[in-house]
């Protein structure tokens, strides 16, 4: 029985119509801000605040700062690309995007709403941040990603993989490299230091950009080029016929377009893929390390190591003590017998 034979359909749409009234649902017709807009801008103030609780200086931080931290995190990575397709930024058009992740995150400071959500039991607390991550930052890697380069005027730019997997890392992953690159996550700003990302590697938030921009991409079947693994994979494995059914249409080299989901469709699919990836990197590997590091096995490896470190200790000390009493004339027994000697000799001559 294969599992990718479009039942998942429906299941997909309606998740995304729950998705899609949250975006479109006020909580008064007054208020500019959707329902889920606001969700995520409480999250991206849990965000920044954690950290900055951490690091002991969240009474240090200006209001003004605060409020334009969120900005670059959220908007500066479709900034940049915008900048380099050469198309306007969506918050020159509208300020909405700027009143939504430059006051919301900075009430919901002041009210003590970030406080109290960070209070929270941490397994339901972080699951929910990681579905509302998901569904939130597809945004950048589809919508201002791949569908942005699909439309660009520019015929080899509609016409290039890479322009869409790249255009759709720095839209979706951007503002996690600006942010810390200039030290923004801190009280004082400045690029003084290596950003950590260039020396330990991209994170997950960063990275999964890329990598969802490329799923995408395929699921709509937006280039020939992204069909190639695909049919190579089912060309050496024969087996994944009997649980993927893929349009005939899909694994040909024809330049007829045939898509595995309508676009609606893999948006849902691929924030569904996104929060699991960070549900995974955030509560399921740190879960895993901690409990092996707690085994007996692991508990019996770190005596040993312990142990040794000991012993080099106590040699290093040894050796230490040797010399400081060399060097300030006190004999060791060794010593002492030596000098006897010597003095016995001298009287003899």
């Amino acid at each position: 029985m294969t599992i990718w034979d479009g039942s998942s359909s429906a299941l997909l749409s309606r998740v995304g119509a729950t998705h899609g009234w949250l975006s479109a649902t006020t909580p008064h017709p007054a208020v500019p801000f959707s329902l889920f807009a606001i969700a995520h801008a409480v999250r991206v103030a849990c965000a920044y605040r954690g950290i900055a609780r951490a690091g002991g200086y969240d009474q240090q931080l200006g209001n003004f700062q605060a409020a334009l931290v969120p900005l670059v995190l959220i908007l500066g990575g479709s900034t940049v690309s915008s900048v380099l397709l050469g198309l306007v930024p969506g918050w020159v058009v509208t300020p909405v995007p700027v009143a939504t992740y430059g006051l919301i995150p900075l009430v919901a400071a002041k009210t003590g709403l970030v406080s109290l959500i960070l209070s929270l039991p941490t397994l339901p607390r972080e699951t929910l941040f990681c579905l509302i991550d998901g569904f939130s930052r597809i945004m950048g890697m589809t919508t201002l990603g791949v569908d942005v380069v699909l439309t660009h005027p520019n015929a080899a730019v509609r016409s290039s993989p890479w322009a869409m997997v790249l255009v759709a890392f720095l839209s979706g992953g951007g503002g996690g490299m600006l942010v810390p690159m200039f030290g923004m996550f801190g009280p004082e700003w400045g690029f003084t230091t290596t950003p950590s990302f260039v020396k330990n590697g991209l994170s997950i938030d960063v990275w999964s950009a890329a990598f969802i921009g490329y799923i995408y991409a395929t699921l709509i079947d937006a280039h020939p080029f992204f069909r190639h693994p695909v049919a190579y994979a089912f060309a050496h494995v024969p087996a994944l016929r009997d649980f993927v059914d893929v349009p005939k249409g899909y694994l040909t080299h024809s330049a007829r377009g045939s898509m595995l989901l309508q676009p609606a469709e893999a948006k849902i699919f691929c924030s569904l893929l996104l929060a699991s990836m960070l549900f995974t990197s955030r509560l399921v590997l740190p879960s895993l390390r901690r409990s092996s590091s707690s085994s007996p096995l692991s508990g019996a490896k770190a005596a040993a190591a312990k142990q040794r470190k000991q012993l080099v200790a106590g040699v290093r000390d040894a050796q230490q003590a040797v010399a400081s009493a060399s060097a300030s004339g006190v004999q060791t027994p060794g010593q002492g017998a030596k000098g006897k000697a010597g003095v016995r000799e001298r009287k003899m001559q």
